[in-house]
């Protein structure tokens, strides 16, 4: 997989850490220079020289991030820009989000394509993801492409073979998706059964769409109430109107293997949800790359019209606190996916 246009440089000792920018980028020459900010790009803005190290790979001067959650950039050789497709580049400072809601649709260059799909999480400054789409085969077009995407079977009850599933969960693949809305079935259907005893042999989650009608949050609780070895997550808490947000949140209090995921939330939304459950059943997840290159910084904003996801994760973080914000924007769903040997939090 080739490396990220921008990224960190680490570097310290006697436990302090020094932060500098490195840059992949299409730009080259002597003349680049970082043009960042801090938290959402706030007054002020600044500037500063990457130097060439060897071909390909220039890198800033040390850089003051003390009291600032993320930041933001550019690159710029003084006459062109690289401003990742007009969505800019986004690094958070002391963790790497994982966002465990994503679609693509394989190699493509589509809205929903790898390389739209590269360009958001470049955007938010996403390191790994947790995928599905609806063709279980465009996912295995992606091995060897990418080692940061970890893909979900999508299962259709009565079409999907139960020899399929089990292969793929055997084959790289980390848990089940299920969209009751798109192929028509209730969330608590019997037919789901004999998946979901797979998923409760190998231990992988269930990712299941949370909205009304067939993927109400009552009958995804009756799907986990019946396999409660295996990890149920509400997609989206509840793609809905705020009442069956509260009943998820009842749900997953009174559930012990019962999730939600915070995609089309506001930032206060989430936290709220937070508060009403416990921090550590709450995961980060987009959506991504439904909205294109611009997903996570959409104008007009995307999340229910009021904010953009990079607009709403400065404040989240802010008010869940370092530790709190590693769970819900990355920990939690390497916990529950067992990712803690592919990817991690720095």
């Amino acid at each position: 997989m080739q490396s990220p246009v921008i990224q960190w440089l680490k570097s310290g000792q006697n436990g302090s850490t020094q932060l500098r920018v490195a840059y992949r980028g299409p730009l080259e020459g002597n003349d680049l220079r970082l043009h960042y900010g801090f938290d959402g790009w706030q007054e002020p803005v600044h500037e500063t020289r990457l130097e060439l190290v060897e071909p390909g790979l220039a890198v800033t001067e040390t850089l003051a991030v003390d009291g600032h959650i993320s930041l933001d950039c550019v690159v710029t050789d003084g006459s062109r820009w690289d401003n990742n497709q007009n969505a800019d580049y986004r690094l958070w400072i002391d963790f790497e989000p994982l966002d465990a809601h994503m679609h693509v649709s394989g190699r493509g260059s589509g809205e929903l394509g790898i390389h739209s799909l590269r360009t958001a999480m470049a955007s938010a400054g996403i390191g790994h993801g947790i995928v599905s789409w609806f063709e279980n085969r465009a996912l295995d077009r992606l091995k060897g492409l990418t080692n940061n995407l970890f893909p979900l079977v999508w299962v259709r009850p009565g079409e999907t073979s139960v020899e399929e599933v089990r292969s793929r969960l055997t084959d790289g693949f980390i848990g089940i998706k299920l969209h009751p809305t798109v192929d028509e079935y209730h969330a608590d259907d019997h037919e789901l059964d004999r998946y979901i005893e797979i998923a409760a042999e190998i231990g992988c989650p269930i990712a299941c769409h949370s909205a009304p009608g067939e993927a109400d949050p009552d009958h995804i609780r009756r799907l986990a109430e019946r396999f409660p070895t295996v990890s149920v997550i509400l997609y989206h808490t509840y793609l809905g109107p705020s009442e069956g947000r509260r009943r998820a949140a009842v749900h997953v209090r009174e559930q012990s293997n019962l999730y939600l995921e915070s995609s089309w939330c506001e930032w206060r939304e989430v936290l709220q949800l937070v508060e009403e459950t416990n921090v550590e059943r709450m995961l980060f997840g987009s959506d991504a790359s439904i909205d294109g290159p611009h997903h996570y910084c959409r104008h007009p904003p995307n999340v229910q019209g009021k904010e953009t996801y990079n607009e709403g994760l400065v404040p989240l973080v802010r008010a869940l606190g370092p530790e709190a914000a590693r769970k819900v924007l990355g920990d939690n769903a390497r916990r529950l996916f067992r990712l803690n040997g592919n990817s991690h939090s720095s």
